[in-house]
Formats: structure tokens, sequence, C-alpha cells
């Protein structure tokens, strides 16, 4: 059966389809559907696995100018939204989108538009632009992120079992988000700020989770897809060097030994410096011949070793085999869920979704979602 007869199918399906937004502004959370349905062009709702804001975005038809007059939210004002879909004017699924902040206002012509734009890191708080520097000592991950987002008012939602630990952290003129996602990033954590919350979870443990549904090509309401695979970027293995300050002994550096009080050399052959060590990281499914990262990094254990190395490996193998799907809106299709593909070819198996899009228009609901294989093994 040809993917435009299974559509063609499942629109004419006889359980009718709707499709209802909900949207709240303002504290007091008026919903405003109503009163802008009539004109509106376009909804988006873009939510992102890591280190991206979550987005919003509405486009109105503006032909008498009301939405540039009439509607104008302050900036940062509160926006909640929510996607639900009806199956015989019964709800089958809802999106919480979660909570937004106003960022951006437009006008345009011809024909006449308004567009609004909103994100989900609140923009009147400092987790994202004062500029700070400051030592953490003898502390955790968590606990770090806790300190942040007790800060920034909001609430901290942290789901992976290992809370890596630090002798020290220094944040070098750099903003809480910006040197929260650089710790998050190296400990193969994944971050982002939505709904009032800073969310912390475990990449790999998320990757391993079953997949929440299958697409089949066929039989899913499949509109387009790609996948493609690249193999010229992966690697076989990460290691990391690191000097270990305990270890470091008077009179030696860079595997010489030097006299103190005149500084030359002692040795002249190089010997292996007992303050540096490494460790290597290795996808076990790399071809033998694969290309090897070699990182220096500052480590006070050979655990921080570990975690960073093979952080570093799943980063950079991260985009071995992607793909892009879009389908008849989905509500379940969200950032970090994994969903199985069949039908694809050498291309099936389990992704996790790096990115959902949700838009709803004039085609009606769509979700394109950005997908990546899921890493084993490491």
């Amino acid at each position: 059966m040809a993917i435009t007869d299974t559509l063609t199918d499942l629109l004419k399906s006889n359980q009718p389809r709707e499709t209802v937004l909900g949207l709240y502004f303002t504290e007091a959370e008026k919903d405003v559907w109503e009163e802008i349905s009539p004109d509106l062009l376009s909804f988006s709702f873009s939510d992102s696995e890591t280190n991206e804001a979550d987005s919003l975005s509405i486009t109105l038809k503006d032909e008498t100018g009301k939405w540039a007059k009439r509607w104008n939210p302050d900036p940062g004002e509160r926006v909640r939204a929510y996607i639900k879909q009806k199956v015989n004017g019964k709800i089958s699924g809802t999106l919480n989108c979660g909570k937004f902040f106003v960022d951006t206002m437009k006008v345009q012509g011809a024909p006449r538009i308004f567009e609004m734009g909103a994100v989900s890191v609140p923009l009147n708080k400092p987790i994202r632009k004062r500029i700070k520097s400051k030592a953490w000592e003898k502390t955790t991950l968590k606990k770090i992120a806790s300190a942040i987002a007790d800060e920034a008012k909001i609430k901290l939602l942290w789901d992976s079992e290992s809370d890596p630990e630090y002798d020290r952290v220094d944040q070098k003129k750099e903003s809480d988000l910006k040197m929260i996602s650089r710790l998050c990033d190296e400990a193969g954590l994944s971050l982002k700020v939505t709904d009032d919350k800073l969310v912390i979870f475990d990449q790999h443990s998320y990757e391993n989770k079953k997949p929440i549904k299958t697409i089949t090509l066929g039989e899913s309401p499949v509109l387009n897809y790609s996948f493609e695979t690249c193999q010229s970027d992966l690697y076989k293995s990460v290691t990391v060097s690191y000097r270990s300050p305990k270890k470091k002994k008077k009179g030696k550096a860079g595997g010489y030994t030097f006299d103190l009080k005149t500084g030359r050399k002692v040795t002249k052959k190089k010997t292996r410096n007992p303050a540096v060590f490494t460790y290597t990281a290795t996808d076990p499914a790399a071809d033998e011949n694969g290309q090897e990262y070699y990182l220096k990094s500052r480590c006070t254990s050979i655990d921080e070793a570990k975690r960073k190395a093979t952080a570093m490996l799943r980063k950079l193998n991260r985009r071995g085999v992607t793909g892009d799907l879009s389908v008849i809106g989905d509500v379940d299709l969200v950032a970090g869920a994994v969903v199985a593909v069949k039908g694809f070819g050498i291309f099936d198996g389990n992704f996790i979704i790096g990115n959902a899009k949700h838009d709803y228009g004039s085609n009606g609901y769509i979700t394109s979602i950005q997908l990546r294989r899921v890493q084993k093994g490491y």
C-alpha cells in the first residue's frame, strides 16, 4: 500500500480527529484561544532535549492592524500553552508545552501579519545573563545545580543516579546557566530550562529506555522522512590525560628530574611522570582502526577522568546516524523520548528525539522530529 493511500485512509477515518490549542496569558492565566483563533495563521512549539531553550511562536493575520494596536504583551509576560487532541469529541491526548516568557513581537506586510515569540528561560532572572566568577569547593553537581535553581527561584528536577563530585570548580566570568551547562556536558548529562524548572537528566539512561512507540513506514502517518549516516567523523576512543597534584613531587616536571638549586636537569632521559594519569573510553562497536581522540583536562580522580572521557566519546559520536521525520500531529512525540523506526532498511532501530516541533496552521497539525541513533555499550 502506498504511503499516500495510507494517509488518505487515516484522514478519512470514521474517527474524526480535532486539535484544540490552549493559550493562557498573565499570572491569572486568561485563555485567549477563542479570541485569536479566527486570525491564527500558525502556532509552533519547539521542544529541545538539551542546551537549547524551548520556544513558542504565534502568527496572526492583521488586516486591520487590530493586533498591532490592541495586543501588546509586556516583554517577559508569561504564556502557558497546551495542545489537545480529540477523537469523536473526547480528549485522546494532551501535550503541556509548558510556561514561556514573551521575548519578541513583530509586524510586517503585505499582507499584514503580527508575530509573537516566547522562550522557556525566564528573561527577568540572572541565571542566563549575569556574569559571575566564583569557586565551588568540595561539592557535587547536584548541589551546584540546586544552589543555582534556588537563586533563580525555579525548581530543580534531577533525574540521574550519578552525581559527580568535585574538589573544586571554577566559574570564570560566565553565567550560572552557561557554567552548569558546561559541567553537565562534561558529565554526559542533558540540561534544559522549561516550565520554571531546571531539568537535568542522564542521557545514557534515557537512551536505554523502551520506545514509547514504533513508527512504521507504510503504516504510521508518515508525511516525509530522511535518514543519513556519517562514518568519517566517528571515533573509536577518547583518552583523557590529567595531572594529579597529590602525586606531584618536588624537583620533577615533564618526566625529568631537576636540581632545585640550579634548576638544571639531573636526568637526561625522560621518564614517565608519576603525577600524570590517563583513562581511555572505547566504543565496543567501533572499527579497530577508527580515529582516536586525546583530551587534556583537569581531573581530581580516575572516576572524573572516566566520566569526561565517556561523555566526550558519546558527544563526538552522537551524529553518527541521524534522521528527520514528519508525521500527522502526535502529542506523544517529545524531546528525550525514544522511538523505534521500522521499514527504513538499515536505519531500523531505536532513536532518541533530539528536537520535536509541533506546528498547527492551514495544513493542520504536524509534528516534526529530529532523531539520533541511541548509543549502546558506553
